[in-house]
């Protein structure tokens, strides 16, 4: 799969809750592949997944999946929000090859599974053959909030866009996003109660950013800058900067 069917899926992609069934050999052997080749946004992080059962799962709001992917990270700074961007590009591939798929904010692995890993466990994505629509049939059945709510940039609509549409814990896109000299700095939404889920969201628009860039030829680097750091809007904390070229 190109980036570009991700990219198209952006504009699509809907969370699904009603599955009927898992996914067929082909099917999982089609998405370890690309799980295996993920882009990370901070590659110093090192990070795990693994492939778990409906029984290996269990919490509140749990969805009847038949599978879901365990996202396991190093502790290092900006490592949710790492796990928020790679594991995005395993729900727009899902959406892209009409499967379903859904965040899972509150579920976590049962304690024999979290002894999979030796790195800590950070969220869940569920995902199986879908009993219902996985995708929209237009951009206008996205329940967002428009751009100048979450963003002060400068043009770069073809990047924000995008970025707009990205899903977030409960949709409350708890993000900022100021232009300054080519640079897009990245701020997330203080909450001591969903501190965990808006950065790990954050990360899942940066996706959508990253893929949007490169659709108009440009590549985007992620880095902590001082600037960013030190003009952070009120009731947002800084997390990183978005460079483009």
């Amino acid at each position: 799969m190109v980036q570009e069917d991700l990219y198209k899926a952006i504009f699509k992609r809907r969370s699904v809750r009603k599955y009927a069934g898992p996914l067929d050999d082909g099917a999982m052997e089609e998405m370890q592949g690309f799980m295996s080749a993920l882009k990370p946004m901070l590659p110093d992080i090192r990070t795990e997944l693994k492939v778990l059962s409906s029984v290996d799962v269990k919490g509140m709001f749990k969805v009847d999946a038949p599978h879901f992917l365990a996202f396991f990270s190093e502790t290092k700074q900006g490592y949710l929000t790492n796990a928020g961007f790679m594991l995005q590009q395993m729900d727009l591939f899902f959406s892209a090859n009409g499967i379903g798929s859904c965040w899972q904010g509150g579920p976590r692995p049962i304690r024999d599974t979290m002894n999979l890993s030796d790195l800590e466990f950070v969220i869940l994505l569920a995902f199986g053959r879908p009993a219902e629509e996985v995708q929209r049939q237009s951009v206008a059945e996205f329940k967002r909030q428009p751009l100048e709510k979450i963003a002060s940039v400068s043009g770069l609509k073809e990047l924000m866009e995008p970025l707009r549409l990205a899903p977030s814990g409960m949709n409350n896109q708890p993000w900022y996003f100021i232009e300054r000299d080519g640079r897009i700095d990245a701020y997330c939404a203080r909450s001591p109660l969903v501190d965990h889920m808006n950065r790990i969201s954050l990360g899942i628009a940066l996706c959508h950013l990253w893929l949007a860039a490169e659709q108009v030829g440009r590549s985007v680097s992620f880095a902590s800058s001082e600037p960013g750091a030190s003009n952070a809007p009120s009731k947002y904390v800084y997390l990183v900067t978005a460079t483009l070229s």
